[in-house]
């Protein structure tokens, strides 16, 4: 089984320095809202109040927008890709016991059915720790396909990610193709909008893969879509006032 580890690059090291110390037995990075992620510091606070008040402003014409585009990409992203070379599974948030939530399960039983129509492929499982003394997102991603009989060969792991933006940042420096071939990037419906503004934003060739066979309407749907719309809103307002101001410090963390 591959494994994504140490060393890390230069450039990975600086936009994300481990953590020391104690750790919270569990991280903000349970599902949709990612508080520990890039947005966080006092830039990201400052991009979280001008975010608002671009919002309020618009009379929040803006967020709407913002819900639109994702509920759009939420409901029209395909669930097949044809012959991937690589099947990349964004992680999730693990149970109380260590294993898979049905959200992140979802996303890994889409990553088998890929393989099953192009087993030449490889499957990266990305995600660190979220649980003190349990197993990474990658590690306890790739218990269960091998537990539904996926080969370990065709496995490779990242695990030192804490969200979705170091996941990708993790995955460019270390195995994103380099002849332009577009991986299968798999994830839940209401994420993919975010996941592939930040992918895009990479510069990583990916085809987005929606993890369920479509999106189907219920509170809990609609509530995530409301959050993701939320952060893709405080990206998109943060990424355009770094543009103009050319703030490269900022343009780093995204780019």
């Amino acid at each position: 089984m591959g494994n994504l580890g140490p060393p890390r690059s230069a450039a990975a090291q600086r936009l994300f320095p481990r953590r020391r110390g104690n750790r919270p037995r569990q991280r903000w990075r349970c599902g949709n809202p990612e508080l520990g992620s890039f947005f966080l510091g006092a830039d990201g606070l400052w991009m979280l109040a001008l975010s608002v008040f671009v919002g309020l402003a618009s009379a929040t014409l803006s967020f709407w927008l913002v819900f639109g585009h994702v509920l759009r990409i939420a409901r029209r992203t395909p669930s097949s890709i044809d012959s991937p070379f690589r099947i990349v599974v964004l992680g999730s948030c693990l149970d109380a016991d260590g294993g898979p939530t049905p959200t992140y399960r979802c996303r890994l039983d889409r990553a088998l059915r890929l393989y099953r129509q192009a087993p030449s492929a490889k499957i990266v499982l990305l995600g660190g720790t979220t649980l003190e003394g349990g197993p990474s997102e990658a590690m306890a991603g790739s218990r269960y396909l091998l537990a539904h009989g996926l080969p370990e060969r065709s496995l490779i792991l990242e695990e030192n990610s804490r969200h979705t933006l170091e996941n990708l940042h993790f995955y460019r420096s270390t195995l994103a193709s380099t002849d332009g071939r577009p991986d299968a990037l798999v994830t839940s419906r209401f994420h993919l909008a975010r996941s592939t503004l930040l992918a895009s934003g990479l510069r990583i060739p990916h085809a987005p893969c929606a993890a369920e066979d479509c999106w189907a309407a219920s509170p809990q749907e609609i509530l995530r879509l409301f959050v993701e719309a939320f952060f893709v809103h405080w990206y998109l307002v943060g990424r355009t006032y770094a543009r103009w101001t050319r703030n490269e410090r900022m343009l780093d963390r995204i780019r």
